[in-house]
């Protein structure tokens, strides 16, 4: 799933929607999460943590802040705390932030959920507020490393931060590295919907002529019974469709709590670029007040849609105590993707090398490349160290249209020789031609006797990591016996061959 939100609140709330003592005023919760993860700068010093989120929402003005809570699942060394609103993020001031200018107040951390009142409940704008709160902590990487407790979901100004050590300089949005702040307010108002809600994200599509286009796009709730079932239109190139969409798991009735649908752009017969909107009708059969709220992207048509495998490089060496992760996650990504995956491992310093030249830039071993433009772990991919997570970063890549599609043709000759041919065919006309094509020969199943074969292990003894690490984690400091796979050892060079694709580019046609 992609969590790049057009709103900073997104998923997990926890409360539906009450009505209080004034019959007109109605109750919601809103929240970016119930904390799954936590995150801290382990700086190993006595620190002031200031963290904050971004409420940005237009539809939410009018909507009153009533009440915060705050989870801490530690509070061992941790003090000074204070919670508050701020139409801007504090000011830095030799290190630290200045008040806040809406509110503060000043509570006593516990572990578990923390409540805070509001003396005067703050009433939304158009423009948001940053909603946050302040703490000291003394020695956190050695009593309490990750204070501030956060969720598996990312945004934009979802998780902000300063620190008077790390993060002296000033406020740093964390995404999409580290997950969203864990807070929960109650919004009170007059005019909060029973049953609302709003398309969120439209993905920009790449379709073939002539085929429907499944793709799916989020539900955001509005209202305080939630989503059950949503009637909703897509319009393309004039037409305008209706859908009816039953939730399998009801959305919660929070604002901001969301679900993905399945859906389905009606078959275009010709080639082009055209724009594509949702509207959400109704929501559980009543007619939506936010309906008026459409979402777009694009939706370009081509005679076909290339299947974009994209390509993982990894370095690597027997010697290198710390590539076993490497290994392991080419085994895994071959597993999961049998059918897909390609993965190229280029050895240094051991007897499967066959050159130092690399085509990227390696920093260190072990090392990775996806597509020779994105450089990330071959086991972890972008996530947290301990973790596989490859498989998210590949997929991201995969999801990136290709602009031609390859076939290839492979024979051995009588002297030995293999030869390849490839039929190469461009979906887009171009009268330039920036591509050029590189081959290069991988080979699975390879081991040898001498010591040059044996696997350094820095994980033996390890915990924690995941049962695919358990050969190298239970194993020993030296690992005997492996098969290497997706080993290159033989390429056509560096990097592309001059003149292997011609201008002009012509679309469908096969080079």
């Amino acid at each position: 799933m992609n969590y790049k939100k057009l709103f900073a609140f997104t998923a997990m709330m926890l409360f539906t929607g009450i009505m209080t003592a004034n019959a007109q005023q109605k109750e919601i919760k809103y929240s970016l999460g119930v904390g799954e993860t936590s995150w801290g700068t382990n700086y190993n010093k006595t620190e002031t943590y200031d963290v904050a989120m971004q409420i940005s929402d237009p539809n939410m003005a009018g909507m009153k802040i009533k009440s915060m809570r705050i989870p801490f699942n530690s509070v061992e060394d941790i003090s000074n705390a204070k919670a508050w609103l701020s139409k801007q993020l504090p000011t830095i001031k030799s290190g630290k932030a200045g008040n806040a200018d809406i509110a503060e107040v000043e509570f006593t951390a516990s572990e578990g959920w923390v409540n805070i009142e509001f003396a005067e409940p703050y009433t939304l704008t158009e423009e948001g507020v940053y909603a946050g709160y302040s703490f000291k902590i003394a020695q956190p990487s050695d009593n309490n490393p990750q204070p501030v407790v956060t969720t598996k979901y990312t945004s934009t100004n979802g998780l902000i931060v300063h620190t008077t050590g790390k993060y002296r300089t000033g406020w740093h949005d964390l995404y999409p590295t580290a997950g969203q702040l864990a807070i929960e307010l109650t919004l009170t108002g007059d005019d909060i919907a029973s049953d609302a809600a709003a398309a969120n994200w439209l993905p920009d599509l790449n379709a073939k002529a002539g085929v429907n286009t499944p793709f799916s796009f989020e539900i955001i709730n509005h209202g305080y019974n939630g989503i059950s079932s949503i009637d909703y239109s897509i319009e393309v190139n004039g037409t305008i469709t209706n859908f009816h969409y039953d939730l399998e798991t009801p959305v919660e009735g929070v604002y901001g709590r969301w679900a993905e649908i399945s859906a389905n752009i009606p078959a275009i017969d010709e080639k082009g670029s055209y724009d594509y909107t949702i509207r959400v009708k109704k929501v559980n059969g009543v007619d939506n007040p936010h309906a008026d709220m459409t979402c777009g992207g694009t939706l370009k048509v081509y005679s076909d849609v290339p299947v974009h495998r994209a390509v993982l490089e990894e370095y690597t060496g027997t010697w290198c105590g710390y590539c076993p992760r490497g290994f392991v996650g080419l085994e895994e990504m071959n597993r999961l993707f049998p059918n897909y995956f390609i993965g190229v491992s280029y050895h240094n310093g051991d007897p499967m090398e066959i050159t130092s030249d690399f085509p990227s830039p390696v920093a260190g071993f072990p090392d990775a490349w996806l597509d020779r433009v994105y450089q990330t772990d071959a086991f972890c991919g972008d996530g947290n160290y301990g973790e596989f997570g490859i498989d998210k970063a590949w997929k991201e890549r995969c999801d990136v249209f290709a602009p031609a599609s390859i076939e290839i043709e492979t024979q051995w000759t009588d002297d030995h020789t293999l030869e390849a041919k490839s039929y190469t065919t461009f979906m887009i006309g171009d009268d330039d031609c920036k591509y050029e094509l590189s081959y290069a020969l991988i080979a699975d199943g390879l081991s040898g006797p001498t010591s040059g074969w044996t696997q350094s292990n820095y994980y033996a003894g390890e915990e924690g990591w995941p049962e695919s690490m358990d050969e190298f984690c239970k194993g020993t400091s030296k690992i005997r016996g492996l098969v290497f796979n997706d080993v290159i050892i033989a390429r056509s060079g560096k990097d592309g061959i001059y003149g292997s694709l011609t201008a002009p580019i012509v679309a469908d046609v096969v080079q």
